[in-house]
């Protein structure tokens, strides 16, 4: 038997939604546990459970897109603002 205690049910739903380190936050002040013992606490949870290690990846990818997006937007919009200005 484990002497680490359970994951906050609150912390295993922001993990479900790709919040890792929400996840790990909220499981280290309803723990009391330090932040390393609290991440490796999630990280466990995470190597027990492949389909939700692989689910929290795809969340974490998909928001890493997101931000890739943004920023190729805002190279275009001032790739086409200093077009106007040097024609």
């Amino acid at each position: 038997m484990s002497s680490l205690p359970r994951i906050p049910p609150e912390a295993l739903n922001v993990l479900r939604e790709g919040q890792l380190i929400d996840a790990i936050k909220i499981t280290r002040e309803q723990t009391g546990l330090g932040l390393k013992e609290s991440k490796d606490l999630i990280d466990q949870y995470l190597q027990e459970h492949p389909q939700e290690q692989a689910h929290v990846q795809e969340q974490l990818a998909q928001k890493s897109r997101g931000g890739i997006k943004v920023i190729v937007f805002i190279i275009v919009i001032l790739a086409v603002l200093i077009w106007f200005v040097m024609k």
